[in-house]
């Protein structure tokens, strides 16, 4: 199969497949969840999938902005008048649906680093640090520039206007209606469940375990889910079927209809993709024929694609335990589903020049950190007290 020959390069400890289309669902897992246990993936395994989390929180929002619970439209003033923004971030023309599709031209470091890596953070700690915002010198209000900020200071205040965590929303709003039931924006809620660990590629071409991992403080809404293959295909089904899964009605289609809607000109090729615009967590762009509407997610040890087109009715997740090269790869299947369910005769040449792609930069980027070390290695030790 197209899994077996991706997962024979290894670059993947484990993968994680979901397929939906009108024709079948396909959803299964692959290799292990941790190169040092042993523990096979299956397709409830839980992979972190990064900044595909934007669709979701964005989709979250989107249904209170729907059932009248707040309005996207509203600036920052007017829906957070306590808010302490410096007025050079322009809070009375700034609005919450621009921080959802990166055009707010606000920059605020101190919150992105507390709540994407350092952990060090509680709701009032956030609510004091809007007053450090600053602004996007790079890309000014209405212009587009991919952040985490953006979504990070959306549920800053919805967090406590609406009175319920971006994670408690996204439970109610989305996991819950749609029955999924190994995805979460907690860890701390997976405890028991199968969870895929991060992996590095060594100079020796081969996988390990790397230290860091995600902990409820450092999950945060522009990249704070885990999910599992199983309820990847019941997402991408709400997706195509215009809020649907199973032939019920989860989330009104006109809101399925507004996170698609472009509001941000990209105009930008990124892994292979082209990507024209923007809407509500959702990048959009032609894939061959068709409109395809994509998010991928990246950290370390992790790599994530989620995407469909909904005109052919088909959507794909593919998750990865290893972002080095391992990107590739999911891109790769991906693609791979793509050609073959759009009948396009060169699906198989594609995909084998794909994979040896990705074995050739295996190679280049082992050698890379072989270099690295040997250099590190090499310099005098400076410090006073020893290395250990």
């Amino acid at each position: 199969t197209a899994v077996s020959r991706a997962m024979a390069l290894g670059l993947s400890p484990g993968l994680s497949v979901a397929v939906y289309s009108r024709d079948g669902v396909y959803a299964r897992g692959f290799g292990v969840t941790d190169v040092s246990t042993g523990e096979r993936v299956d397709a409830d395994t839980a992979f972190y999938i990064a900044s595909s989390t934007k669709p979701l929180t964005a989709l979250a929002l989107a249904t209170l902005d729907q059932r009248g619970a707040l309005n996207l439209d509203d600036t920052l003033a007017a829906y957070a008048p306590e808010a302490a923004f410096p007025a050079i971030t322009r809070p009375g023309e700034v609005r919450l649906r621009n921080l959802l599709s990166h055009t707010g031209g606000i920059a605020n470091d101190p919150i992105g680093y507390r709540v994407a890596f350092t952990g060090q953070h509680d709701p009032e700690t956030l609510w004091r640090l809007l007053a450090a915002s600053g602004v996007n010198e790079e890309a000014p209000l209405g212009t587009f520039d991919y952040t985490n900020v953006g979504y990070n200071i959306a549920t800053v205040l919805t967090d406590r206007r609406v009175g319920m965590t971006w994670q408690d929303l996204l439970q109610s709003e989305v996991f819950d209606p749609v029955g999924m039931t190994r995805t979460s924006a907690r860890m701390s809620r997976a405890a028991g469940w199968s969870v895929a660990r991060p992996h590095i590629l060594t100079p020796q071409s081969t996988l390990e375990r790397i230290y860091l991992e995600k902990t409820d403080q450092t999950m945060q809404s522009a990249g704070g889910v885990i999910m599992s293959a199983n309820d990847a295909a019941r997402w991408l089904e709400l997706m195509v079927e215009d809020g649907r899964v199973g032939g019920r009605q989860i989330i009104a289609p006109e809101v399925i209809a507004t996170t698609r809607a472009p509001l941000a000109a990209v105009g930008i090729e990124q892994e292979g993709y082209q990507r024209e615009s923007y809407g509500l967590g959702w990048h959009m762009g032609p894939y061959r024929d068709d409109r395809l509407y994509h998010h991928f997610g990246g950290f370390a040890g992790f790599a994530a694609h989620v995407s469909c087109i909904p005109a052919r009715g088909v959507g794909v997740a593919v998750f990865n335990n290893n972002n080095v090269v391992g990107t590739n790869v999911t891109h790769a299947l991906a693609n791979y589903v793509y050609d073959r369910t759009g009948g396009y005769a060169d699906a198989e040449v594609r995909f084998t020049t794909a994979l040896d792609e990705a074995a050739a930069l295996r190679d280049r980027i082992a050698e890379r950190i072989a270099t690295d070390r040997a250099t590190r290695a090499a310099r005098p030790w400076t410090l006073t007290r020893p290395r250990a």
